[in-house]
Protein backbone atom coordinates (compact mmCIF):
# COMPACT_ATOMS: atom_id res chain seq x y z
CA UNK A 1 0.00 0.00 0.00
CA UNK A 2 1.44 3.21 -0.59
CA UNK A 3 2.96 5.33 2.00
CA UNK A 4 0.65 8.40 1.32
CA UNK A 5 -2.31 6.11 1.55
CA UNK A 6 -2.04 5.22 5.38
CA UNK A 7 -2.83 8.29 7.21
CA UNK A 8 -5.66 8.65 5.58
CA UNK A 9 -6.62 4.97 5.82
CA UNK A 10 -6.00 5.23 9.87
CA UNK A 11 -7.74 8.79 10.08
CA UNK A 12 -10.42 7.08 8.47
CA UNK A 13 -10.48 4.36 10.92
CA UNK A 14 -9.98 6.70 14.17
CA UNK A 15 -12.83 8.87 12.62
CA UNK A 16 -15.45 6.10 12.26
CA UNK A 17 -14.47 4.11 15.62
CA UNK A 18 -15.29 7.39 17.40
CA UNK A 19 -18.38 8.12 15.69
CA UNK A 20 -19.37 4.66 16.86
CA UNK A 21 -18.42 5.25 20.37
CA UNK A 22 -20.03 8.71 20.43
CA UNK A 23 -23.78 7.39 21.40
CA UNK A 24 -22.63 4.81 23.42
CA UNK A 25 -20.80 7.46 25.61
CA UNK A 26 -24.11 9.50 25.29
CA UNK A 27 -26.06 6.83 26.57
CA UNK A 28 -24.02 6.20 29.96
CA UNK A 29 -24.94 9.06 32.48
CA UNK A 30 -29.04 7.49 31.72
CA UNK A 31 -28.54 4.57 32.81
CA UNK A 32 -28.81 5.73 36.71
CA UNK A 33 -32.13 7.68 35.45
CA UNK A 34 -34.07 4.28 33.85
CA UNK A 35 -32.70 2.40 37.16
CA UNK A 36 -34.40 5.00 39.85
CA UNK A 37 -37.82 3.73 39.14
CA UNK A 38 -37.30 0.71 39.68
CA UNK A 39 -35.19 0.89 42.63
CA UNK A 40 -38.08 3.12 44.07
CA UNK A 41 -40.65 0.65 42.86
CA UNK A 42 -38.75 -1.87 45.23
CA UNK A 43 -38.74 0.23 47.88
CA UNK A 44 -42.31 1.37 47.85
CA UNK A 45 -43.14 -2.62 47.88
CA UNK A 46 -41.31 -3.68 50.98
CA UNK A 47 -42.51 -1.15 52.67
CA UNK A 48 -46.50 -1.86 52.21
CA UNK A 49 -45.57 -5.28 52.66
CA UNK A 50 -44.46 -4.29 55.60
CA UNK A 51 -46.85 -1.80 56.61
CA UNK A 52 -49.84 -5.05 55.10
CA UNK A 53 -47.72 -7.94 57.47
CA UNK A 54 -47.96 -5.26 60.59
CA UNK A 55 -51.34 -4.44 60.06
CA UNK A 56 -52.62 -8.07 59.94
CA UNK A 57 -50.28 -9.00 62.73
CA UNK A 58 -52.18 -6.08 64.74
CA UNK A 59 -55.78 -7.20 63.31
CA UNK A 60 -55.03 -11.39 63.77
CA UNK A 61 -53.90 -10.44 67.49
CA UNK A 62 -56.94 -8.11 68.16
CA UNK A 63 -59.45 -11.39 66.80
CA UNK A 64 -57.81 -13.53 68.80
CA UNK A 65 -58.19 -10.91 72.13
CA UNK A 66 -62.15 -10.78 70.78
CA UNK A 67 -62.08 -14.28 70.63
CA UNK A 68 -60.69 -15.13 73.96
CA UNK A 69 -62.72 -13.08 75.27
CA UNK A 70 -66.21 -14.40 73.75
CA UNK A 71 -64.59 -17.93 75.15
CA UNK A 72 -64.40 -16.81 78.32
CA UNK A 73 -68.01 -15.04 78.49
CA UNK A 74 -69.24 -18.64 77.39
CA UNK A 75 -67.92 -20.62 79.74
CA UNK A 76 -68.59 -18.46 82.34
CA UNK A 77 -71.95 -18.33 81.13
CA UNK A 78 -71.78 -22.16 80.96
CA UNK A 79 -69.94 -22.79 84.34
CA UNK A 80 -69.74 -20.76 86.28
CA UNK A 81 -72.72 -20.39 89.39
CA UNK A 82 -71.78 -16.98 90.31
CA UNK A 83 -75.08 -14.37 89.12
CA UNK A 84 -72.75 -11.22 88.59
CA UNK A 85 -70.57 -12.95 86.50
CA UNK A 86 -73.16 -14.94 84.53
CA UNK A 87 -74.74 -11.62 84.09
CA UNK A 88 -71.87 -9.73 82.86
CA UNK A 89 -71.14 -12.53 80.53
CA UNK A 90 -74.13 -12.25 78.92
CA UNK A 91 -74.49 -8.68 78.57
CA UNK A 92 -70.95 -9.28 76.71
CA UNK A 93 -72.05 -11.62 74.33
CA UNK A 94 -74.50 -9.39 72.74
CA UNK A 95 -71.97 -7.78 71.22
CA UNK A 96 -70.23 -11.16 69.60
CA UNK A 97 -70.83 -12.32 66.27
CA UNK A 98 -70.99 -15.73 66.62
CA UNK A 99 -72.98 -18.90 66.45
CA UNK A 100 -71.73 -20.57 69.25
CA UNK A 101 -72.32 -17.37 71.51
CA UNK A 102 -76.00 -17.21 70.23
CA UNK A 103 -76.35 -20.73 70.70
CA UNK A 104 -75.04 -20.51 74.62
CA UNK A 105 -77.85 -17.21 75.22
CA UNK A 106 -80.98 -19.81 73.84
CA UNK A 107 -79.99 -22.11 75.92
CA UNK A 108 -80.09 -20.19 78.71
CA UNK A 109 -83.20 -18.36 77.78
CA UNK A 110 -84.80 -22.05 78.07
CA UNK A 111 -83.29 -23.19 81.64
CA UNK A 112 -85.90 -23.35 83.88
CA UNK A 113 -83.17 -23.74 86.76
CA UNK A 114 -81.67 -20.18 86.04
CA UNK A 115 -82.09 -16.91 87.30
CA UNK A 116 -84.58 -14.77 86.02
CA UNK A 117 -82.24 -12.18 85.66
CA UNK A 118 -79.86 -14.05 83.89
CA UNK A 119 -82.68 -15.21 81.44
CA UNK A 120 -83.44 -11.65 80.81
CA UNK A 121 -79.63 -10.66 80.22
CA UNK A 122 -79.52 -13.51 77.65
CA UNK A 123 -82.53 -12.35 75.48
CA UNK A 124 -81.57 -8.86 75.97
CA UNK A 125 -78.41 -9.94 74.32
CA UNK A 126 -79.76 -11.95 71.83
CA UNK A 127 -81.80 -8.61 70.74
CA UNK A 128 -78.72 -6.73 70.38
CA UNK A 129 -76.64 -9.89 68.38
CA UNK A 130 -79.72 -9.61 65.93
CA UNK A 131 -79.23 -6.32 65.12
CA UNK A 132 -75.09 -6.46 64.23
CA UNK A 133 -75.21 -9.96 63.47
CA UNK A 134 -77.87 -10.00 60.57
CA UNK A 135 -77.03 -13.31 59.11
CA UNK A 136 -78.82 -14.51 62.16
CA UNK A 137 -81.33 -12.29 62.32
CA UNK A 138 -84.28 -14.10 61.25
CA UNK A 139 -82.67 -17.01 63.42
CA UNK A 140 -82.75 -15.28 66.54
CA UNK A 141 -86.39 -14.05 66.09
CA UNK A 142 -87.53 -17.07 65.33
CA UNK A 143 -85.90 -18.52 68.66
CA UNK A 144 -86.86 -16.34 71.06
CA UNK A 145 -90.68 -16.62 70.01
CA UNK A 146 -90.44 -19.76 70.62
CA UNK A 147 -88.99 -19.52 74.12
CA UNK A 148 -91.48 -16.99 75.14
CA UNK A 149 -94.30 -20.00 74.81
CA UNK A 150 -92.38 -22.61 75.45
CA UNK A 151 -92.51 -24.14 72.49
CA UNK A 152 -89.51 -27.08 72.63
CA UNK A 153 -90.24 -28.46 68.66
CA UNK A 154 -89.93 -25.50 67.04
CA UNK A 155 -86.93 -24.74 69.13
CA UNK A 156 -85.38 -27.77 67.67
CA UNK A 157 -86.28 -27.75 64.34
CA UNK A 158 -84.86 -24.03 63.84
CA UNK A 159 -81.66 -25.78 65.79
CA UNK A 160 -81.49 -28.05 63.21
CA UNK A 161 -82.21 -25.82 60.35
CA UNK A 162 -79.85 -23.00 61.27
CA UNK A 163 -77.02 -24.94 62.53
CA UNK A 164 -76.72 -28.69 62.03
CA UNK A 165 -75.14 -28.55 58.15
CA UNK A 166 -72.28 -29.58 56.56
CA UNK A 167 -70.74 -26.52 56.77
CA UNK A 168 -69.86 -26.17 60.44
CA UNK A 169 -71.35 -28.15 63.36
CA UNK A 170 -71.09 -26.94 66.89
CA UNK A 171 -71.24 -28.70 70.41
CA UNK A 172 -73.70 -26.00 71.60
CA UNK A 173 -76.29 -26.96 69.09
CA UNK A 174 -76.23 -30.53 69.87
CA UNK A 175 -76.26 -30.05 73.56
CA UNK A 176 -79.11 -27.55 73.33
CA UNK A 177 -80.87 -29.89 71.02
CA UNK A 178 -80.67 -32.79 73.40
CA UNK A 179 -81.74 -30.37 76.50
CA UNK A 180 -84.56 -29.41 74.31
CA UNK A 181 -85.88 -32.80 73.96
CA UNK A 182 -85.14 -33.96 77.31
CA UNK A 183 -87.91 -31.24 78.05
CA UNK A 184 -90.33 -32.77 75.75
CA UNK A 185 -89.24 -36.06 77.18
CA UNK A 186 -87.81 -37.92 74.05
CA UNK A 187 -85.30 -39.51 76.21
CA UNK A 188 -83.76 -41.67 73.35
CA UNK A 189 -83.64 -39.25 70.69
CA UNK A 190 -82.21 -36.76 73.39
CA UNK A 191 -79.40 -38.67 74.84
CA UNK A 192 -78.22 -39.51 70.98
CA UNK A 193 -77.89 -35.62 69.97
CA UNK A 194 -76.02 -35.56 73.80
CA UNK A 195 -73.81 -38.55 72.53
CA UNK A 196 -72.95 -36.08 69.62
CA UNK A 197 -72.67 -33.32 71.91
CA UNK A 198 -69.80 -35.38 73.62
CA UNK A 199 -68.03 -36.34 70.74
CA UNK A 200 -67.64 -32.56 69.73
CA UNK A 201 -67.33 -31.29 72.92
CA UNK A 202 -64.29 -33.29 73.05
CA UNK A 203 -62.17 -31.62 70.12
CA UNK A 204 -63.45 -27.89 71.80
CA UNK A 205 -64.30 -28.47 75.89
CA UNK A 206 -67.01 -26.19 76.55
CA UNK A 207 -69.02 -28.72 78.93
CA UNK A 208 -67.43 -29.70 82.21
CA UNK A 209 -70.45 -32.19 83.96
CA UNK A 210 -73.62 -31.00 81.83
CA UNK A 211 -73.25 -33.68 78.88
CA UNK A 212 -72.69 -36.12 81.31
CA UNK A 213 -75.96 -35.31 83.53
CA UNK A 214 -78.26 -35.23 81.19
CA UNK A 215 -77.14 -38.09 79.34
CA UNK A 216 -77.59 -39.88 83.14
CA UNK A 217 -81.14 -38.57 83.14
CA UNK A 218 -81.98 -39.87 80.05
CA UNK A 219 -80.36 -43.26 80.75
CA UNK A 220 -82.57 -43.38 83.90
CA UNK A 221 -85.54 -42.38 82.64
CA UNK A 222 -85.29 -45.16 79.61
CA UNK A 223 -85.02 -47.97 82.62
CA UNK A 224 -87.57 -46.44 84.41
CA UNK A 225 -89.80 -46.56 81.20
CA UNK A 226 -88.96 -50.37 80.73
CA UNK A 227 -89.56 -50.39 84.80
CA UNK A 228 -93.16 -48.95 84.42
CA UNK A 229 -94.41 -51.14 81.95
CA UNK A 230 -92.30 -54.15 83.91
CA UNK A 231 -94.81 -53.37 86.75
CA UNK A 232 -97.85 -52.81 84.44
CA UNK A 233 -97.86 -56.35 83.31
CA UNK A 234 -96.31 -55.72 79.66
CA UNK A 235 -93.68 -57.62 79.39
CA UNK A 236 -92.95 -56.87 75.38
CA UNK A 237 -92.98 -53.74 76.16
CA UNK A 238 -90.68 -53.89 78.92
CA UNK A 239 -88.20 -55.91 77.32
CA UNK A 240 -88.39 -53.31 74.12
CA UNK A 241 -87.86 -50.35 76.74
CA UNK A 242 -85.06 -52.23 78.15
CA UNK A 243 -82.95 -52.96 75.01
CA UNK A 244 -83.66 -49.20 74.12
CA UNK A 245 -82.61 -48.15 77.39
CA UNK A 246 -79.48 -50.52 76.73
CA UNK A 247 -78.53 -49.12 73.20
CA UNK A 248 -75.05 -47.68 72.53
CA UNK A 249 -74.12 -47.80 76.70
CA UNK A 250 -70.81 -48.45 77.87
CA UNK A 251 -70.04 -51.39 80.10
CA UNK A 252 -69.84 -49.27 83.32
CA UNK A 253 -73.07 -47.79 82.28
CA UNK A 254 -75.07 -51.18 81.48
CA UNK A 255 -73.78 -52.48 84.71
CA UNK A 256 -74.47 -50.13 86.14
CA UNK A 257 -78.40 -50.28 85.40
CA UNK A 258 -77.89 -54.14 85.27
CA UNK A 259 -79.58 -54.46 81.95
CA UNK A 260 -79.15 -58.34 81.23
CA UNK A 261 -80.38 -58.61 85.04
CA UNK A 262 -83.30 -56.88 83.81
CA UNK A 263 -83.73 -58.51 80.58
CA UNK A 264 -83.74 -61.89 82.47
CA UNK A 265 -86.01 -61.24 84.91
CA UNK A 266 -88.57 -60.26 81.97
CA UNK A 267 -87.63 -63.45 79.99
CA UNK A 268 -88.55 -65.45 83.12
CA UNK A 269 -92.23 -63.86 83.11
CA UNK A 270 -92.65 -64.44 79.46
CA UNK A 271 -91.39 -68.30 80.33
CA UNK A 272 -88.23 -67.48 77.51
CA UNK A 273 -86.11 -69.31 80.15
CA UNK A 274 -83.59 -70.10 77.01
CA UNK A 275 -82.94 -66.23 76.87
CA UNK A 276 -83.56 -65.62 80.52
CA UNK A 277 -80.52 -68.37 80.63
CA UNK A 278 -77.97 -66.33 78.06
CA UNK A 279 -79.18 -63.21 79.66
CA UNK A 280 -77.99 -64.53 82.95
CA UNK A 281 -74.80 -65.60 81.16
CA UNK A 282 -74.23 -62.37 80.12
CA UNK A 283 -74.99 -60.80 83.42
CA UNK A 284 -72.40 -62.56 85.33
CA UNK A 285 -70.16 -61.91 82.61
CA UNK A 286 -70.32 -58.59 82.91
CA UNK A 287 -70.68 -58.70 86.73
CA UNK A 288 -74.04 -57.24 86.94
CA UNK A 289 -75.43 -57.80 90.06
CA UNK A 290 -73.43 -61.31 90.76
CA UNK A 291 -75.06 -62.66 93.97
CA UNK A 292 -78.46 -61.61 92.40
CA UNK A 293 -77.52 -63.07 89.28
CA UNK A 294 -76.10 -66.75 90.53
CA UNK A 295 -79.38 -66.93 92.57
CA UNK A 296 -81.60 -66.54 89.36
CA UNK A 297 -79.57 -68.83 87.12
CA UNK A 298 -79.86 -71.70 89.41
CA UNK A 299 -83.70 -71.33 89.39
CA UNK A 300 -83.73 -71.04 86.08
CA UNK A 301 -81.14 -73.69 85.64
CA UNK A 302 -83.42 -75.59 87.53
CA UNK A 303 -86.69 -75.19 85.41
CA UNK A 304 -85.28 -75.84 82.46
CA UNK A 305 -84.03 -79.21 83.88
CA UNK A 306 -87.07 -80.02 84.96
CA UNK A 307 -88.83 -78.82 81.38
CA UNK A 308 -86.38 -80.46 79.22
CA UNK A 309 -86.17 -84.28 81.31
CA UNK A 310 -89.87 -84.39 82.09
CA UNK A 311 -92.21 -81.86 80.34
CA UNK A 312 -95.62 -83.33 82.03
CA UNK A 313 -94.21 -83.24 85.63
CA UNK A 314 -96.43 -79.90 86.29
CA UNK A 315 -96.85 -80.11 89.44
CA UNK A 316 -92.97 -79.42 90.66
CA UNK A 317 -92.78 -76.96 87.38
CA UNK A 318 -95.68 -75.29 89.33
CA UNK A 319 -94.07 -74.73 92.47
CA UNK A 320 -90.79 -74.04 90.85
CA UNK A 321 -92.08 -71.30 89.15
CA UNK A 322 -93.64 -69.55 91.81
CA UNK A 323 -90.77 -69.25 93.89
CA UNK A 324 -88.80 -68.12 90.58
CA UNK A 325 -91.60 -66.25 89.96
CA UNK A 326 -90.86 -64.43 93.51
CA UNK A 327 -87.26 -63.99 93.17
CA UNK A 328 -87.98 -62.27 89.96
CA UNK A 329 -90.45 -60.01 91.18
CA UNK A 330 -87.97 -59.21 93.90
CA UNK A 331 -85.01 -58.57 91.75
CA UNK A 332 -86.51 -56.08 89.56
CA UNK A 333 -88.77 -54.05 93.18
CA UNK A 334 -84.97 -53.97 94.16
CA UNK A 335 -83.30 -52.42 91.12
CA UNK A 336 -86.09 -50.19 90.05
CA UNK A 337 -86.05 -48.65 93.74
CA UNK A 338 -82.27 -48.49 93.30
CA UNK A 339 -82.41 -46.46 90.26
CA UNK A 340 -85.55 -43.90 90.82
CA UNK A 341 -83.49 -42.67 94.05
CA UNK A 342 -80.16 -41.79 91.77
Amino acid sequence: MPPNKIPVLTVWLLVSSSLSAAPAAETLPEEPSSVMPFLFFGVATIVVAGLLVTGLTLWSRKQDEISNMMYFCIDFLINTRNETERYRAAKELGQAKNPGALLVLIDVINDESAEESIREAARDALLDMSENYRRFKKAIAGLLAAAEVNDHERTVELLKTHFEHEERKYVQSAYVIGRELVRLKKYADAREWLRIAEVRNSKFPLYVDQIRDFTERCNRHLFAEGDMAYKAGDFHLANERFALAAQGLSTEVSKRFAYYLRAACVYCKLEDYENASQALLQALHHQQETDTALELNKLVSKVLDLVRDNPQAKEGHQNLSKELDRFVNQTMESLSTRHSQT
